[in-house]
């Protein structure tokens, strides 16, 4: 769906002591080297890219990872969010590169771009998120002029037929579509400027705007949208090191702090009181997972678990966090495991209480 970016419930009070006992867990996966991309709305199926050379990744707590297709590199792989269709990325016969649906087993229908369009390259289209049902696919499609390419959508009900989304600037500039809402109204992405400023944008109905700071300022990509479209997160508030939310009546707000990191929001409950991403500190270019909650600003997720008394062995560096359901209940995202590999994990806001320490 919006390749899935979601609201905690009610929280534990952050101040005092660690209870004693916690509706919070963490859970390492065991799933070597996959970057969650997307996930089903309740949270059963995960699907993602790995970091070595496997594009299509299918992943069940039951069932574990599986390869879907050989795959190749453009977009990224996203599931609708009833579960019912995914879309990745597919080699065609001409070697090409496309945005594609999956069939399953190994098989995939590839979307193809625009009319006229023309290969950059390998690469034809890619898609990067679909909406709830499975009738939208959205991403990146290439024009009739050589390594041109815009924001397009995939009509999946009608063979895949591909649009390009409208631009500001026309086909000089380029622009992607990144997310799209449960019932495909509203799509967030980018949109260059001429001067070639990677602005945050979204499409209405079809219609392009840039999502602009209070005082008309300039945000970087954005990244996610709630199911209803009245929830978006990015990154570059105002061009700067911050990330941002925008909430319909409410405008962009910052997300993060003055504190010598750049930071990413990847993902947004629906109700819009949680989005997740990772802080990346100037210095030394490494990365943290966190959490922002509204009204109590962004927080290490690391921190943020110990606070809620999950326990995370010891060893773990929590890099990104890259999806939260859209009830806020589920987390996924990646780092490094005590053993030196990247693996996904699982934080479960909500599960089942342990009880009190004998």
């Amino acid at each position: 769906m919006k390749i899935n970016r979601f609201a905690f419930f009610a929280l534990l009070t952050l101040a005092g002591s660690v209870p004693a006992f916690s509706d919070t867990t963490f859970t390492a996966t065991g799933v070597i080297d996959m970057i969650p991309t997307s996930m089903s709305d309740d949270a059963t199926i995960i699907v993602g890219t790995g970091i070595f050379g496997v594009p299509n990744l299918y992943y069940t707590e039951a069932s574990g990872a599986s390869i879907i297709g050989d795959g190749c590199f453009s977009g990224l792989p996203a599931i609708s969010g009833d579960g019912t269709t995914i879309l990745g990325c597919h080699e065609d016969a001409q070697g090409k590169w496309n945005a594609a649906k999956w069939l399953g087993g190994t098989s995939w229908q590839d979307l193809g771009t625009v009319a006229g369009g023309v290969p950059c390259d390998f690469f034809l289209s890619g898609a990067w998120g679909v909406n709830q049902n499975g009738s939208l696919g959205v991403g990146l499609v290439y024009f009739a002029t050589l390594c041109k390419a815009g924001a397009g959508t995939w009509d999946l009900v009608n063979g895949g037929s591909p649009t390009a989304l409208p631009s500001l600037f026309g086909e000089t500039t380029y622009s992607r579509a990144n997310a799209v809402n449960a019932d495909g109204s509203v799509i967030v992405g980018w949109q260059d400027q001429p001067s070639g400023q990677r602005t945050a944008a979204k499409w209405v109905n079809g219609v392009e705007e840039l999502i602009l700071t209070a005082n008309g300022g300039f945000n970087g990509e954005a990244q996610a949208v709630s199911a209803d479209g009245k929830a978006i997160v990015g990154t570059g508030y105002n061009f700067s090191r911050l990330a941002w939310i925008w909430r319909d009546g409410d405008g962009v707000r910052a997300i993060g702090h003055s504190d010598g990191q750049s930071y990413t929001a990847l993902d947004v409950s629906d109700d819009g009181k949680l989005a997740v991403g990772f802080a990346t500190n100037n210095n030394n270019f490494k990365n943290h997972a966190f959490v922002w909650r509204r009204g109590n600003g962004a927080m290490n997720l690391g921190t943020f678990l110990k606070y809620r008394g999950a326990i995370v062995p010891a060893g773990w560096q929590l890099n990104v966090a890259s999806l939260i359901s859209p009830d806020g209940s589920i987390i996924y995202g990646w780092g490094v495991n005590p053993d030196g590999f990247i693996e996904m994990f699982k934080v479960d806001l909500n599960a089942p209480a342990a009880g009190p320490s004998q």
